[in-house]
């Protein structure tokens, strides 16, 4: 009779403790366990936690090493594009606050299963020059010249502006904005971090593969930005030629009678660009109080625009009426044709992977 593994959920064990409590290498092999990393197994249906095998990679396969680009990224709550290493920025969804305030990501996204066809998340880990980076599978070992670290609760992560400089190499430069603003913006963990000591700490590591992207991207950064796509929007405007918005600007909020930040705002004529993330909406309550405020708004002279991930990959319609409203109400604003010929070009220059490519 086999083995119950009830008492295991979470265990990421060596396949030789595994034989201690009693299973055999032909349940090691079967549907009930996955392997993460050589020699190394969790259950399947109740699998380690991505700090769990962030801590066994660093500590028993690979001492020493230091977890680096996209695993450090999601630890620090960085925001990072959904198409980078298959969504893993997508398991911070599921995130627990666990003792001493230290957050647990889980390994598998909200509402998936291994067993449904999920994957365990392929972490990235740096090795000085001279270490070993052989694994075999599990993670993508980068032999670096050493940079600065940090401390996510136990776990030793490149330090923030090292991310960005890590990142640099493998998004996107208005991307990488994105995830600056991140690093500096309201709901940040890296408290310490402020735009000027990025700036230093990267300006330091010149000549270091990721540096000029790093600080151009730094240089477009801003604080007070909440999301990536208020980011992303952000920066298109600009491109595209519209006047500069006012970020998360605060009005009072005439439903809680408290105050309400409107992601993009150009107060001198009433007009606001909501962004709704991923995450907006999940419930009919949320969708009622946003619209009740939205007609308390416009009632007194707001008028709130909406976008989303959508109107973000094809941004010519959206771009186009907030155009329309600018200029009916005196702002200077960028002709159809100027509108229409940058998104073609951001697209073509590959400026963001939330912008689409090729446009109709």
């Amino acid at each position: 009779m086999r083995k119950s593994l009830d008492r295991y959920g979470g265990a990421l064990l060596h396949r030789s403790r595994w034989h201690e409590l009693g299973f055999h290498t032909r349940d090691l092999a079967s549907q009930s366990f996955r392997t993460v990393f050589p020699g190394y197994h969790t259950p399947t249906d109740h699998p380690a936690t991505f700090n769990a095998m962030g801590s066994v990679l660093q500590n028993r396969v690979l001492p020493g090493a230091v977890l680096s680009h996209s695993t450090a990224a999601v630890l620090w709550g960085i925001p990072i594009p959904l198409v980078l290493d298959s969504g893993v920025d997508m398991l911070r969804a599921g995130v627990v606050v666990g003792p001493a305030g230290v957050e647990q990501i889980p390994s598998v996204a909200p509402g998936m299963t291994l067993r449904d066809g999920a994957k365990l998340p392929l972490l990235h880990a740096r090795v000085d020059r001279g270490g070993s980076s052989g694994l075999g599978r599990g993670a993508v070992v980068h032999r670096l010249r050493a940079g600065p670290t940090a401390s996510v609760g136990r776990l030793v992560v490149s330090s923030p502006s090292e991310v960005l400089r890590e990142l640099a190499s493998q998004i996107p430069l208005w991307d990488l904005v994105a995830a600056a603003d991140g690093v500096v913006g309201p709901e940040t963990q890296c408290t310490e971090a402020t735009l000027d000591s990025l700036v230093d700490e990267i300006a330091e590591g010149r000549g270091r593969r990721g540096t000029p992207r790093a600080l151009a991207a730094l240089r477009l950064a801003r604080t007070r930005v909440r999301s990536p796509g208020e980011t992303i929007f952000r920066l298109l405007l600009a491109e595209a030629g519209f006047p500069e918005p006012t970020l998360n600007h605060p009005v009072p909020d005439p439903v809680t009678g408290g105050t309400k930040e409107i992601d993009l705002a150009w107060a001198e004529i009433g007009l606001g660009l909501e962004f709704d993330g991923d995450g907006h909406r999940l419930t009919k309550g949320q969708w009622r109080d946003d619209e009740r405020r939205r007609d308390e708004l416009a009632s007194r002279g707001w008028t709130l625009s909406r976008a989303n991930g959508k109107d973000l990959f094809w941004p010519t319609r959206i771009l186009l009426r907030l155009r329309r409203t600018m200029a009916q109400r005196g702002l200077r604003v960028p002709d159809d044709a100027r509108v229409r010929s940058t998104v073609v070009d951001i697209g073509r220059r590959e400026l963001s992977t939330r912008i689409a490519r090729r446009h109709r």
